[in-house]
This record gives structure tokens, C-alpha cells and sequence, in this order.
């Protein structure tokens, strides 16, 4: 059985001491959303069941919109980051705990606001 790759970066999340829940699709990933308590979204830029701009307006439109961090290997991961609001974003391959250092800074309040542009 193959794993999905956000299984293992969930994992890593989660060694560090963070609770996570790994979703695949935006369908799945809004209810939960919805329902608070989220620190902040993990978000593959390229994986083909992620509409990013879409699912960035739908997570802003929340009345305590957690941030988003993208992950990307597109070298225009920071122009997508922008346009997308993102508090941070890493490059693919990207070093675990670098990740893990955003989100630790991130629950701990130090995160600006973001709104998505058009």
C-alpha cells in the first residue's frame, strides 16, 4: 500500500508535538475548517486536487481564518504565496523541521494578517 506524501508530512507535524488532521481535498478539508480550532492549513500548491486560489477564498471567508502555509516545488511558489495570502511559504523538498519552526511560530501568535487578492 502506498502512502499519500501529506501522510508523512503529518506525521512529522505531529512527532513535533502538534495535532493534525491530513485531508486531501478542499471538500474535505472546509468542515473541519469551519468548526475552529485550527492553528493553521498546510497547503500543497500543486496537488491536482487542490484548486489553491479557490480554497484560499473560501478559508479567508471564515470568521477566524486560520493561516495558510504553502508547500511548493514551483519556483513561483512566492508570487502564488502572495497572491494566495499566505503567512509563509517553503519550497519542495523542503527541510521537516523548517516546517515545523513556521508552525511553532504560527500557534504562538507571531503570524500577520493576510487577506487573498484577487
Amino acid at each position: 500500500m502506498q502512502t499519500d506524501p501529506a501522510d508523512h508530512v503529518g506525521a512529522g507535524i505531529e512527532a513535533a508535538g502538534h495535532a493534525v488532521q491530513v485531508v486531501f481535498t478542499p471538500l474535505d478539508a472546509m468542515p473541519i475548517a469551519r468548526d475552529g480550532g485550527i492553528d493553521c492549513i498546510v497547503i500543497d500548491a500543486y496537488d491536482p486536487r487542490v484548486r489553491i486560489t479557490e480554497l484560499a477564498r473560501q478559508i479567508d471567508a471564515l470568521p477566524d481564518a486560520p493561516p495558510i502555509v504553502l508547500v511548493s516545488s514551483s519556483p513561483h511558489a512566492p508570487e502564488i504565496s502572495a497572491r494566495i495570502g499566505a503567512t509563509a511559504f517553503l519550497l519542495k523538498p523542503c527541510d521537516p523541521g523548517e516546517l515545523n519552526e513556521i508552525i511553532d511560530r504560527i500557534v504562538r501568535g507571531n503570524r500577520p494578517v493576510r487577506r487573498v487578492e484577487g
